[in-house]
Parts: structure tokens; sequence; C-alpha cells
């Protein structure tokens, strides 16, 4: 969850002249606002769309009010069938690779003889190139490759692929619920999950800045005097930048959100 790039959302789904009157201000179209809040959801890194500097520029009041409002945008954003679709379709392109075909006793066997007999009819077209007695010897190893193959798909054999098979489908099955269950950790099947952790990370991070903080100069640009402050998270940062009322209405918004989701049962 973003300051600005939620802010960049301001006039999705304003009206009129309002609607053109913040999206120009902000320098942004409408689809590249709902852009910039999907790509943050998503990555749960910074998605900045627009001009923060005219943000930046406006009073403390003015802050509030356009954060308020671009919350109250975004949450309609974040909870329309457009989204979820979104989501879905961004879940589907980044989840684990499918499993492979289960392979058969069968189809092993099969590939196995016709690779063979793919070899043999490559040897015989070199037949005049060699004597009666080399062709007598590669035909007499042939048939006993024959036999082999023929008491692999009918004998023992046959019983100790059909276990190596198992065996390789359950390491492939054990390998791809693990990958699915990390997978669903960092992006649940549930988009409002994925909205309540990003809300819980935003809380975290910002529940801490020093808004008192000292900055200086460092080749041509601003940076925190306290190194310790210059290692915080960018969201850390943007927050402090904002400024207290703007940050405080933001995290007011998201713990109300969080606070809704979790009454309906979002963990």
């Amino acid at each position: 969850m973003r300051i600005y790039p939620i802010v960049t959302l301001v006039g999705v789904m304003a009206i009129g002249v309002a609607s053109q009157d913040h999206l120009g201000m902000l320098g942004i179209s409408e689809g590249r606002a709902k852009e910039a809040v999907f790509d943050s959801f998503m990555s749960d890194a910074v998605s900045i769309a627009g001009q923060p500097a005219a943000f930046l520029a406006l009073p403390d009041t003015a802050r509030v009010a356009l954060v308020n409002f671009a919350l109250n945008l975004a949450r309609a954003f974040a909870e329309s069938d457009d989204f979820k679709r979104r989501y879905a379709d961004h879940r589907d392109a980044n989840g684990p690779e499918p499993l492979p075909e289960e392979a058969t006793v069968d189809a092993v066997l099969a590939k196995q003889r016709a690779g063979f007999e793919a070899q043999v009819l490559d040897m015989r077209k070199l037949f005049d190139q060699i004597t009666p007695e080399q062709r007598a010897t590669l035909e007499a190893g042939w048939a006993d490759m024959r036999r082999q193959l023929d008491e692999m798909e009918k004998g023992p054999r046959r019983k100790e692929i059909a276990k190596a098979l198992r065996e390789t489908r359950a390491d492939q099955l054990g390998q791809r619920n693990e990958a699915m269950q990390e997978f669903n950790k960092v992006y649940p099947e549930d988009a409002r999950a994925l909205i309540a952790m990003r809300l819980r990370h935003f809380l975290d991070v910002t529940g801490d800045v020093d808004f008192t903080a000292q900055l200086t100069e460092k080749d041509k640009k601003k940076v925190f005097a306290d190194a310790a402050l210059e290692a915080k998270p960018a969201e850390w940062k943007m927050a402090f930048r904002a400024g207290k009322p703007a940050t405080d209405a933001a995290r007011a918004f998201a713990r109300r959100w969080l606070a809704d989701l979790q009454a309906r049962g979002v963990k």
C-alpha cells in the first residue's frame, strides 16, 4: 500500500471537470493510474505514476483531502471485478510450472523400442558399406536386443520401471505442492487476502516515521542526516515526505479497510 501510487488513482472514477483537474494536475491517464495501483499491490514495491511534486506542493489540508479521496477510489478499484480478473491473470502467469504429463510403463517402453528401431533403420542404410559378416553380426545383435526388450515389457524389469516411475511422480507432486504453498503465501488465491497483507505491511512500515528527522544535501539530492533513517524502506521515506497529516490519514484509512476485511473473515 503506497501513498503516491494510491494518490495517482485520484480521478480514476471522478466525474467531469473534477476528474480532468486531478488527472491534469498529476500528469497521468486513468489507465496509467490503475496500472500504478495494481503494480503496487502485486509487487509490494513502489510504483510511481504521475508527478509526486504536484502532491508535495499542496498544503497539508489539501494533501489529506487528496489522500482520502484517492484511497476511497483505490479501494473501489481493488474490490472491482476488473481488479479480481487482473489478479487471477497475474497468478496464472506467475504460478509454478504445471506438472509434466505422468509417464507410464507402456509409454517408456514404447519410446525405448521406437528409438532402438530408428537406430536399426539408420544402420541398415549403411549396409552396402560393410561386409556380409558384419551385417550378420549386427542382425544377431539386434535380434538379441529385441529379446531383451520383450523381456522388459513382460518380465520383472517392467515392475522395476513402474516402481521408479511412481517414485519420480511422487517427487514431482511433492515439489509442486511445496512450490504452490510458497506461491500462495506470496499471492493468496483470494485477492482480498493479498490486500490485507499489503495493508498490514504499510501499517507496520509507517508506524514509526519520525517527521522531525533532519535532511541534508548529498550529491545534489536530499537525504536523511541520520544514516539509520536513510536506510529505511522507500515507503517509510515516502510517508515522511508526504507529511504527518497525510500519512495519518492514509494509516487511518488502512486500519479501517483492514478491519472491514477481517470482519468478512479475510486473514
